[in-house]
C-alpha cells in the first residue's frame, strides 16, 4: 500500500509538472505565433493580386503577412460604372482592423490610386454612412476618369516587398529612434521596420514599430532620402492615431521632398 501511495504521489507531481510547464509555454507560443503571423514573408494567393498591392501601398504598416487565408481577407464590396473598386482589407493582427480602400483602376502589371485618401479605417464593416460617402467623394467615385496624373501607380505583386534600405541601416535607424530596445543584429528588421512606399526619385518610407522594454512604444514613420541617408530631425514622425493619420503623413512626405528632383 506505501508503495501504491508512493507511486500515486509521483504521478500526481508529474502532471502537476506537465501542467504548469503547458500553462508557462502557452503564453510564448502564442506570442511567436503572433509574431510569425505579423512577419512580412508572404505570397498572397488569392483572386486580387491589384487590391492585396494598393493595400501595401496604401496603409502604412501593412505587412499583408498572413498566410492560407487564415485571418486575412480581401472583399469587394462595390464597382463603379468606371472601373473603380471599392473593396474590405482585413487582418486581424493590427490596430485598426479593417480598412475600406478604392483602387482607381489596374492593367494586369501596375495599379492606380490616390495617395493618402484611397482609405478609411475602423473596428467594423461599413456599408453606409457619411464616412463612406466622404471616401467615395474623395476618389471621384462615378465620375469619368479624364487625368490620371494625380494618382499613385505600384507594381501588383503577390509577395509584400522587403524595401531597399539594408537590415543594418534599418536597425540603426530604428536605434537612434528607440535607444532603450532590446533590438540587435539577430533580429529581422524586415518585421520591426515595415517597408511602406519608394517615389519616383528614390525616397523611401517605412514604418518603425515602437516595442522594447517598456513594451510598448510609439510606432514612428521614418523617411530615407534617394541616397539612402536619414536625419533624425527632420526625417521622423510619430504616429500617434492610427485611424487618423493620412494628413500628418502627407504633410511629412511633402516637407521630405516626395516625389521632387533631389
Amino acid at each position: 500500500m506505501a508503495f501504491l501511495g508512493m507511486g500515486w504521489k509521483r504521478g500526481f507531481r508529474d502532471m502537476l509538472r506537465h501542467t504548469i510547464t503547458k500553462l508557462i509555454l502557452l503564453p510564448l507560443l502564442c506570442v511567436l505565433l503572433l509574431l510569425t503571423a505579423c512577419y512580412p514573408e508572404f505570397e498572397y494567393t488569392g483572386d486580387y493580386p491589384d487590391l492585396f498591392s494598393v493595400a501595401m501601398s496604401s496603409i502604412l504598416g501593412a505587412a499583408g503577412s498572413y498566410t492560407g487565408g487564415v485571418g486575412f481577407q480581401i472583399e469587394v464590396l462595390e464597382e463603379d460604372d468606371y472601373g473603380r473598386i471599392l473593396y474590405m482589407y482585413m487582418v486581424h493582427c493590427s490596430i485598426t482592423p479593417i480598412r475600406h480602400i478604392i483602387m482607381q483602376r489596374s492593367d494586369g502589371e501596375y495599379a492606380y490610386f490616390y495617395p493618402h485618401y484611397n482609405f478609411i479605417s475602423g473596428l467594423g464593416r461599413l456599408s453606409r454612412g457619411d464616412a463612406f460617402d466622404e471616401l467615395k467623394e474623395a476618389n471621384s467615385w462615378n465620375q469619368e476618369m479624364s487625368d490620371d496624373s494625380e494618382f499613385e501607380r505600384v507594381r501588383i505583386v503577390r509577395r509584400k516587398e522587403a524595401g531597399p534600405i539594408s537590415d543594418s541601416q534599418l536597425l540603426s535607424v530604428y536605434q537612434d529612434n528607440y535607444p532603450d530596445t532590446q533590438i540587435n543584429r539577430r533580429n529581422n528588421m524586415r518585421y520591426w521596420m515595415i517597408f511602406f512606399r519608394t517615389d519616383d526619385y528614390g525616397r523611401t518610407v517605412y514604418l518603425g514599430l515602437g516595442v522594447g522594454r517598456e513594451w510598448m512604444y510609439t510606432d514612428i514613420a521614418v523617411i530615407f532620402q534617394p541616397d539612402h541617408s536619414f536625419d533624425l530631425e527632420t526625417g521622423t514622425l510619430v504616429i500617434t492615431n492610427h485611424n487618423n493619420y493620412q494628413t500628418e503623413l502627407r504633410l511629412f512626405m511633402e516637407a521630405n521632398g516626395w516625389n521632387t528632383p533631389p
